[in-house]
């Protein structure tokens, strides 16, 4: 590290680094891309400087309470974050809870940053907060939000349930715990992407890259700050972090959808004057603690606003948002659209299916009666037949009984005796 504080600070072209001859923002971003490969190192025990480089609880932390309460060390867990170095972490095992909103309910602390230690490639002073469930690895490189120093940082944090819809729907995963080579727990999409492309970096530079999880046993393959090839190394990883590289897509070349249900936390930052005018710190009072300062004049208050911070992180209220997806179109709203286009343009509606199934069954039931109905048909024809033939045979009977009364008739009447005239006597 100390090589390469010199060679940052020398404004001149470094060949063991790769940092450009003019004091650019690409020199500080080379600068950043070796604090992270040398993050491991910086992280172990072992390293010579690591007492030196690291914050402790009591080099960052002036006073902390909580629900009005005070904390101290033994409330709070120690992490390494690559990117920020030491952190440290609040309720991690849940035992703290708070059952009304406001500032005074949360958690309330007074930080110093010496900006004096700074790397002198940091471009920013101040702390950064990452609020994140209680199961999950916290990234405040990616998710945090910087409290700068000389202010009062406000955070207003809302619980979130989201629920996504799975496929068809969706392309969200409903699995929760993440199982892969270099990250395990809670199924998130940053961890997920982190694995991915350690992956990846492993198999295209052959080394893992230290600022990113890795296996424990992970001892066929060494680490890209291994001394002899670092700058192709980070080259080589660079290619695949780089946000634009034509090499590797973190979308498209690796399987890390959404989740289908997750909790998490909205934030609202506020920020107002810290300390005011006419606020004076404990550590400014005479007779306080010593510190880098002259307690007893203007450069205590001075040094304050320059460096410390007051931060404090509430529920906004007692309330909770669930945001949940449903289907914009459904298949029974499909079903529905479906059967009222078809009645519309159709003219069809139940009755008309009633209709067309009654008829299926005189059909189905004619074809299965029609053999003994044609037997029928053919007995009332003969019986029809033979009814007319005995019709025509009454007739013609009568016809020729008809003829013969007729004939005596007319005999009968060749035969009639016409009575005598009568006769008058005078």
């Amino acid at each position: 590290m100390d090589a390469l504080i010199n060679a940052y600070n020398s404004y001149s072209t470094s060949a063991q680094f790769g940092l450009p001859a003019s004091l650019t923002a690409d020199r500080q971003q080379q600068a950043n891309k070796w604090t992270l490969m040398y993050s491991e190192r910086l992280k172990d025990k072992q390293y010579e400087d690591a007492s030196n480089i690291a914050y402790s609880y009591d080099d960052m932390v002036v006073s902390c309470t909580y629900n009005a309460k005070t904390c101290n060390i033994s409330d709070f867990n120690d992490f390494y974050n690559p990117s920020y170095g030491n952190c440290i972490q609040f309720n991690t095992a849940g035992i703290h809870s708070s059952s009304r909103a406001g500032p005074l309910y949360g958690l309330r602390m007074v930080m110093r940053t010496d900006q004096a230690t700074y790397l002198p490639w940091t471009e920013t002073s101040g702390v950064i907060i990452d609020i994140h469930m209680q199961d999950e690895i916290p990234y405040p490189d990616v998710f945090g939000y910087f409290a700068p120093p000389g202010t009062a940082s406000s955070l207003g944090v809302s619980y979130v349930q989201t629920t996504r819809l799975a496929k068809p729907y969706g392309t969200c995963t409903t699995k929760t715990k993440l199982e892969t080579t270099h990250y395990t727990g809670t199924y998130t999409v940053e961890a997920c992407f982190r694995s991915c492309m350690q992956e990846k970096i492993i198999a295209t530079c052959g080394c893992y890259y230290p600022a990113y999880s890795h296996a424990p046993n992970t001892t066929q393959f060494v680490s890209c700050d291994n001394g002899v090839q670092t700058l192709t190394n980070l080259n080589c990883v660079d290619q695949i972090n780089s946000a634009d590289s034509t090499e590797f897509d973190v979308l498209t070349d690796c399987d890390c959808p959404q989740p289908c249900e997750v909790d998490s936390y909205g934030v609202t930052v506020s920020t107002a004057q810290w300390p005011s005018d006419s606020y004076t710190p404990t550590e400014c009072n005479p007779g306080g603690p010593s510190g880098p300062w002259d307690a007893s004049g203007e450069s205590c208050l001075d040094w304050y606003k320059a460096n410390t911070i007051l931060i404090e992180i509430y529920y906004e209220r007692m309330n909770f948002q669930v945001l949940t997806e449903s289907p914009a179109y459904t298949f029974v709203n499909f079903i529905s659209d479906v059967g009222g286009q078809v009645g519309l343009f159709l003219g069809m509606s139940i009755i008309s299916v009633i209709e067309y199934v009654v008829l299926i069954l005189l059909v189905f039931f004619y074809c299965c009666t029609h053999k003994s109905r044609k037997a029928e048909i053919e007995q009332l024809e003969m019986d029809i037949k033979k009814a007319r033939d005995d019709v025509d045979q009454v007739a013609e009977k009568r016809k020729k009984h008809q003829k013969a009364n007729a004939e005596l008739y007319e005999m009968d009447v060749g035969h009639d005796v016409v009575p005598p005239k009568p006769v008058s006597h005078d």
